[in-house]
């Protein structure tokens, strides 16, 4: 877990309460005055090394590039107050590489040049079941002689057309290259002197322009200061990326846990 740092303005303030816009809110959270967050997910790059290691046993192959996204900045909207502050915390820590900086250089790793994610749902061309044959059988090369299939090749498929292999790639595959497996976690929500909980979740078009401090610290403004629905915020935030600069598709869920309060109770003499 990690505290959610002040904003500039109130670096110095013990009292001020980042995410929820200042006031009270900060010396009554019984997590000792503290607001923490989490990522809860990994990246799955394909350069991660569990994604890169089943991408490469499916004799897959991964193409780095970098690229610095200069168009970002001419598609910011600097009337946004949420921009401003989240760029003047971008420049205001250069040690920090921050996904709203739009000089930033960025790597991107695509599975076999071309897909800059290693699981997802669809892509069939990347996908064992679409591009088997019947009853797993693989189609018959000139070096397959009759009875001499390994059971490698009986498992392998014929990739498309479309891909630029690498000199000397054989062209075939072994299993799903991205995989439609989800990687599971499992987190424990309404523990004890915690409140105010809430989950975001969101896609590379937000992820890409916003770092996660900033996107809880709006997130929570946005639920607890400025009372939006989970609904709402969500569109919201979504806005923002767009005001950040995104380019991508943007997709943004937000919920908020809501606990039924204890009743106190007294003991009998």
């Amino acid at each position: 877990w990690e505290v959610l740092a002040p904003p500039l303005a109130h670096a110095d303030d013990p009292g001020w309460d980042r995410a929820n816009g200042g006031g009270d809110a900060y010396n009554n959270n019984l997590s000792g005055g503290k607001i923490l967050w989490k990522e809860v997910t990994d990246t799955h790059s394909p350069l991660c090394g569990e994604e890169l290691a089943r991408i490469e046993k499916a004799n897959g192959w991964i193409i780095k590039e970098t690229e610095i996204p200069i168009g970002q900045l001419h598609r910011m909207d600097i009337f946004d107050e949420d921009v401003v502050e989240i760029v003047k915390r971008c420049f205001a820590n250069r040690m920090k590489q921050h996904r709203s900086d739009p000089v930033r250089q960025i790597q991107i790793a695509r599975t076999c040049g071309d897909l800059a994610v290693s699981r997802a749902i669809g892509d069939r061309d990347f996908k064992a079941a679409y591009n088997m044959l019947p009853n797993n059988t693989p189609e018959r090369t000139a070096e397959t002689k009759a009875g001499e299939q390994t059971d490698d090749l009986a498992r392998s498929w014929e990739g498309p057309i479309v891909f630029l292999y690498p000199e000397g790639h054989s062209g075939r595959f072994r299993g799903d290259i991205v995989s439609s497996i989800p990687d599971i976690q499992t987190f424990r929500v309404g523990q004890d002197d915690v409140e105010d909980e809430f989950l975001l979740m969101a896609c590379d078009g937000l992820w890409d322009v916003m770092d996660s401090d900033d996107a809880v610290r709006i997130a929570k403004n946005l639920l607890f200061d400025k009372e939006m629905s989970a609904k709402d915020g969500a569109a919201r935030l979504a806005e923002l990326a767009q005001h950040l600069g995104s380019s991508d598709n943007i997709t943004v869920i937000l919920i908020r846990f809501y606990w039924e309060e204890k009743e106190e109770t007294e003991e009998s003499t």
